[in-house]
Protein backbone atom coordinates (compact mmCIF):
# COMPACT_ATOMS: atom_id res chain seq x y z
CA UNK A 1 0.00 0.00 0.00
CA UNK A 2 1.24 3.79 -0.84
CA UNK A 3 -0.03 7.04 0.45
CA UNK A 4 -1.91 7.56 -2.53
CA UNK A 5 -3.79 4.31 -2.21
CA UNK A 6 -5.40 5.87 1.11
CA UNK A 7 -7.52 8.50 -0.35
CA UNK A 8 -9.10 5.72 -2.66
CA UNK A 9 -9.53 3.13 -0.43
CA UNK A 10 -11.95 5.21 1.79
CA UNK A 11 -14.58 5.76 -0.96
CA UNK A 12 -14.29 2.47 -2.12
CA UNK A 13 -15.11 0.84 1.60
CA UNK A 14 -18.53 3.03 1.59
CA UNK A 15 -19.23 2.06 -1.89
CA UNK A 16 -18.42 5.31 -3.25
CA UNK A 17 -17.61 4.62 -7.04
CA UNK A 18 -14.13 6.05 -8.40
CA UNK A 19 -14.68 8.79 -10.98
CA UNK A 20 -11.39 8.22 -13.86
CA UNK A 21 -11.91 12.25 -14.15
CA UNK A 22 -10.13 12.45 -11.06
CA UNK A 23 -7.04 11.59 -12.00
CA UNK A 24 -6.27 9.66 -8.61
CA UNK A 25 -2.64 7.76 -8.46
CA UNK A 26 -4.21 5.37 -5.78
CA UNK A 27 -5.33 2.30 -5.99
CA UNK A 28 -8.11 0.66 -3.54
CA UNK A 29 -7.32 -2.23 -1.53
CA UNK A 30 -10.50 -3.78 -1.95
CA UNK A 31 -9.82 -3.85 -5.54
CA UNK A 32 -6.36 -5.82 -6.45
CA UNK A 33 -4.91 -6.20 -9.45
CA UNK A 34 -3.02 -9.47 -10.45
CA UNK A 35 0.74 -8.69 -12.10
CA UNK A 36 2.99 -11.02 -13.77
CA UNK A 37 5.88 -9.42 -12.47
CA UNK A 38 4.19 -9.50 -8.25
CA UNK A 39 5.30 -13.77 -9.05
CA UNK A 40 8.81 -12.80 -9.21
CA UNK A 41 8.88 -11.80 -5.09
CA UNK A 42 10.13 -15.26 -4.15
CA UNK A 43 13.05 -14.76 -6.60
CA UNK A 44 14.26 -11.55 -4.89
CA UNK A 45 17.91 -11.32 -4.12
CA UNK A 46 19.77 -9.02 -2.18
CA UNK A 47 22.17 -6.53 -3.86
CA UNK A 48 25.26 -7.63 -5.79
CA UNK A 49 27.39 -4.51 -6.33
CA UNK A 50 24.69 -1.91 -5.35
CA UNK A 51 26.37 -0.44 -1.80
CA UNK A 52 24.03 2.26 -0.89
CA UNK A 53 20.79 -0.53 -0.40
CA UNK A 54 20.56 -2.38 3.41
CA UNK A 55 22.52 -5.43 2.69
CA UNK A 56 19.51 -7.79 4.26
CA UNK A 57 16.95 -6.29 1.50
CA UNK A 58 15.60 -8.37 -0.42
CA UNK A 59 14.62 -6.17 -4.00
CA UNK A 60 15.62 -7.39 -7.15
CA UNK A 61 16.22 -10.26 -10.25
CA UNK A 62 17.06 -9.81 -13.38
CA UNK A 63 14.85 -13.25 -14.40
CA UNK A 64 11.65 -12.42 -16.00
CA UNK A 65 8.10 -13.88 -15.16
CA UNK A 66 7.08 -16.97 -17.12
CA UNK A 67 6.11 -15.83 -20.38
CA UNK A 68 8.27 -13.00 -20.43
CA UNK A 69 11.77 -12.08 -22.04
CA UNK A 70 14.62 -9.72 -22.03
CA UNK A 71 16.58 -9.34 -25.06
CA UNK A 72 20.24 -8.27 -23.82
CA UNK A 73 21.89 -9.71 -27.00
CA UNK A 74 22.82 -5.50 -27.97
CA UNK A 75 23.61 -4.59 -24.56
CA UNK A 76 26.70 -3.05 -23.88
CA UNK A 77 28.66 -5.00 -21.51
CA UNK A 78 30.10 -4.26 -17.67
CA UNK A 79 28.30 -1.97 -15.78
CA UNK A 80 26.31 -2.48 -12.64
CA UNK A 81 25.10 -6.09 -12.40
CA UNK A 82 21.65 -5.11 -11.24
CA UNK A 83 21.09 -2.93 -13.61
CA UNK A 84 22.24 -4.80 -16.71
CA UNK A 85 19.17 -4.15 -19.07
CA UNK A 86 15.51 -4.70 -17.75
CA UNK A 87 15.18 -5.82 -13.89
CA UNK A 88 12.58 -6.36 -11.61
CA UNK A 89 12.90 -5.02 -8.80
CA UNK A 90 10.49 -2.81 -5.28
CA UNK A 91 10.17 0.91 -4.06
CA UNK A 92 12.28 0.04 -0.92
CA UNK A 93 15.43 -1.27 -3.33
CA UNK A 94 14.65 0.73 -6.00
CA UNK A 95 14.41 3.97 -4.29
CA UNK A 96 17.83 3.47 -1.68
CA UNK A 97 19.75 2.73 -4.96
CA UNK A 98 19.90 6.44 -5.56
CA UNK A 99 18.11 8.76 -3.23
CA UNK A 100 17.87 11.86 -5.62
CA UNK A 101 16.38 11.13 -8.95
CA UNK A 102 12.97 11.50 -8.01
CA UNK A 103 12.20 7.68 -7.64
CA UNK A 104 9.79 8.17 -4.79
CA UNK A 105 7.59 9.87 -7.80
CA UNK A 106 6.69 6.70 -8.91
CA UNK A 107 3.32 6.29 -7.27
CA UNK A 108 1.30 4.00 -9.91
CA UNK A 109 3.13 0.94 -9.41
CA UNK A 110 2.79 -1.73 -6.95
CA UNK A 111 4.69 -4.88 -5.89
CA UNK A 112 7.54 -5.67 -8.02
CA UNK A 113 7.74 -3.85 -11.49
CA UNK A 114 10.39 -3.41 -14.73
CA UNK A 115 12.91 -1.13 -14.22
CA UNK A 116 15.59 -0.06 -17.29
CA UNK A 117 17.94 2.58 -16.05
CA UNK A 118 20.97 3.66 -18.36
CA UNK A 119 22.30 5.95 -14.90
CA UNK A 120 22.33 3.60 -12.44
CA UNK A 121 23.98 1.20 -15.14
CA UNK A 122 26.58 3.25 -15.18
CA UNK A 123 27.08 3.36 -11.49
CA UNK A 124 30.47 0.94 -12.89
CA UNK A 125 33.00 0.97 -15.68
CA UNK A 126 30.57 -0.16 -19.24
CA UNK A 127 31.09 -0.79 -22.93
CA UNK A 128 28.71 -0.07 -25.58
CA UNK A 129 25.41 1.37 -24.49
CA UNK A 130 22.41 0.21 -22.93
CA UNK A 131 19.82 -1.66 -25.13
CA UNK A 132 16.87 -3.56 -23.89
CA UNK A 133 13.78 -4.84 -24.79
CA UNK A 134 11.28 -6.40 -22.52
CA UNK A 135 8.55 -8.70 -24.39
CA UNK A 136 5.46 -9.85 -22.76
CA UNK A 137 4.06 -13.16 -23.27
CA UNK A 138 1.46 -13.86 -26.29
CA UNK A 139 -1.93 -12.41 -25.25
CA UNK A 140 -5.14 -13.09 -26.82
CA UNK A 141 -6.52 -10.87 -29.78
CA UNK A 142 -9.13 -11.05 -32.38
CA UNK A 143 -7.87 -10.14 -35.81
CA UNK A 144 -9.79 -7.26 -37.49
CA UNK A 145 -11.02 -5.27 -33.87
CA UNK A 146 -9.29 -3.28 -32.04
CA UNK A 147 -7.63 -4.18 -29.09
CA UNK A 148 -6.40 -1.88 -26.27
CA UNK A 149 -3.08 -2.29 -24.42
CA UNK A 150 -2.73 -0.81 -20.62
CA UNK A 151 0.79 -0.51 -18.38
CA UNK A 152 1.63 1.84 -15.85
CA UNK A 153 4.88 3.73 -16.63
CA UNK A 154 6.90 6.33 -14.83
CA UNK A 155 10.02 8.30 -17.29
CA UNK A 156 12.50 10.64 -16.94
CA UNK A 157 14.10 11.73 -20.27
CA UNK A 158 18.03 12.65 -21.04
CA UNK A 159 19.12 12.82 -24.87
CA UNK A 160 19.98 10.55 -26.26
CA UNK A 161 17.81 7.99 -24.46
CA UNK A 162 14.26 6.62 -25.95
CA UNK A 163 11.68 4.33 -24.87
CA UNK A 164 9.53 2.59 -27.24
CA UNK A 165 6.60 0.61 -27.25
CA UNK A 166 6.01 -1.69 -30.46
CA UNK A 167 3.28 -4.94 -30.71
CA UNK A 168 4.41 -7.65 -32.89
CA UNK A 169 1.11 -9.72 -34.11
CA UNK A 170 1.37 -13.23 -34.60
CA UNK A 171 5.23 -13.19 -34.48
CA UNK A 172 5.52 -11.01 -37.29
CA UNK A 173 7.90 -7.93 -37.64
CA UNK A 174 7.03 -5.58 -34.70
CA UNK A 175 5.01 -2.37 -35.29
CA UNK A 176 5.89 0.66 -33.29
CA UNK A 177 2.93 2.38 -31.70
CA UNK A 178 4.94 4.47 -29.10
CA UNK A 179 7.77 6.92 -28.57
CA UNK A 180 9.06 8.61 -25.45
CA UNK A 181 11.12 11.33 -25.85
CA UNK A 182 10.14 13.65 -22.82
CA UNK A 183 9.52 13.12 -19.48
CA UNK A 184 6.64 11.04 -18.65
CA UNK A 185 4.91 11.40 -15.11
CA UNK A 186 3.89 8.26 -13.09
CA UNK A 187 0.65 7.20 -15.30
CA UNK A 188 -1.27 4.67 -16.68
CA UNK A 189 -0.94 4.40 -20.47
CA UNK A 190 -3.42 3.33 -22.94
CA UNK A 191 -2.88 2.55 -26.49
CA UNK A 192 -5.66 1.55 -28.71
CA UNK A 193 -4.39 -1.14 -31.11
CA UNK A 194 -4.97 -1.62 -34.77
CA UNK A 195 -5.34 -5.74 -34.79
CA UNK A 196 -4.67 -7.01 -38.30
CA UNK A 197 -7.34 -9.54 -40.00
CA UNK A 198 -6.90 -12.96 -38.78
CA UNK A 199 -4.20 -12.13 -35.97
CA UNK A 200 -5.09 -14.26 -32.87
CA UNK A 201 -2.02 -12.93 -30.79
CA UNK A 202 -0.05 -9.72 -29.77
CA UNK A 203 3.39 -9.65 -28.01
CA UNK A 204 4.24 -6.05 -26.49
CA UNK A 205 7.72 -5.07 -26.50
CA UNK A 206 9.14 -2.09 -24.33
CA UNK A 207 12.47 -0.91 -25.63
CA UNK A 208 14.69 1.57 -23.74
CA UNK A 209 18.16 2.75 -25.00
CA UNK A 210 20.39 4.92 -23.37
CA UNK A 211 23.67 6.03 -22.33
CA UNK A 212 24.34 7.60 -18.96
CA UNK A 213 21.20 8.77 -18.94
CA UNK A 214 17.68 8.62 -16.67
CA UNK A 215 15.21 5.55 -16.59
CA UNK A 216 12.33 3.50 -17.72
CA UNK A 217 9.32 1.99 -15.44
CA UNK A 218 6.72 -0.71 -16.56
CA UNK A 219 4.06 -2.18 -14.71
CA UNK A 220 0.87 -3.57 -15.04
CA UNK A 221 0.56 -4.57 -18.49
CA UNK A 222 -2.68 -6.15 -19.87
CA UNK A 223 -4.21 -6.27 -23.34
CA UNK A 224 -8.17 -5.87 -23.29
CA UNK A 225 -9.74 -7.00 -26.82
CA UNK A 226 -12.97 -5.52 -27.92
Amino acid sequence: MKTPDVAVTAPAHLGIALDPAWNLDGRPLQQPRPDDFDTLRPQLATRTDETGIPAALLGYTRTPPAGWSVDNSAMGGGGVTEWCGWSFTTDEFWTQAQRDQQRESNVRARGVFAVAGGDEWHDKAVTGTFDSPLVSPAHPVTGGRPATLIYTTYYRQEAPQKGEVSVSYDGAAPVLVRTSTADVPSRTETITLQVPAGATTARVRFRYTAGNNWYRVIGGVRITSA
